[in-house]
């Protein structure tokens, strides 16, 4: 969950999809700028840290990469401590999507109405096996957008993770409107700042 680290913010972003989306791939491109083949290294369950600098305030992400192994047993554990969550799918895959993705968003949903989801597909350097028009239409029908990234070229993958941070930022920021308390998160001087 969101907390202050020093005099950064601090948040919990979970990457969840199944095995071989490239889920592994797409937190070694943003954290180290390279890319690492999934299938060589694991990072399930795992947080890598990464600072970045949003809204004109110090952002400290914990990256959590999940595993579609033992996802039934997990989730409750990994969905309740996330500010934010990343759904992976393949765009190289023959599989159907709308199942796909009805069965993660609902995995999520059951645990936590709220938390700012974002939909990336990736590999986008490989031929496009998916139905792209019935995905993005669908995508969109339930309020969302498809970022179609790259892990090995690098395309979008900064965005994304931005995308969603700021997704984050924002629902606090939503918060912090409702509420007649003061924030103990740090975020009141930012979102003043910004009008937010």
């Amino acid at each position: 969950m969101s907390s202050q680290s020093g005099n950064a913010l601090q948040f919990r972003i979970l990457i969840i999809g199944e095995d071989s989306v490239g889920k592994t791939s797409l937190i070694m491109r943003f954290i180290h700028n390279r890319f690492e083949d999934s299938s060589d290294k694991h990072l399930e369950g795992d947080i890598i840290s990464k600072k970045l600098e949003l809204f004109g305030a110090p952002i400290k992400l914990q990256i959590q990469d999940s595993s579609s192994f033992d996802w039934e047993q997990t989730m409750s554990y990994y969905i309740g401590d996330a500010d934010g969550i990343m759904i992976v799918l393949d765009l190289a895959s023959k599989s159907k999507m709308r199942p796909y993705l009805d069965y993660w968003l609902s995995s999520v949903r059951r645990f936590d109405t709220e938390v700012p989801i974002i939909i990336v597909g990736n590999k986008t350097d490989l031929p496009t096996k998916i139905n792209l028009k019935k995905t993005v239409q669908y995508i969109s029908k339930i309020g969302m957008n498809l970022i179609e990234t790259s892990a090995k070229t690098g395309e979008n993958v900064s965005y994304a993770f931005k995308l969603l941070t700021s997704e984050v930022v924002k629902k606090k920021a939503a918060s912090k409107k409702t509420s007649s308390s003061r924030r103990a998160d740090g975020l009141s001087p930012a979102f003043n700042k910004y009008g937010l």
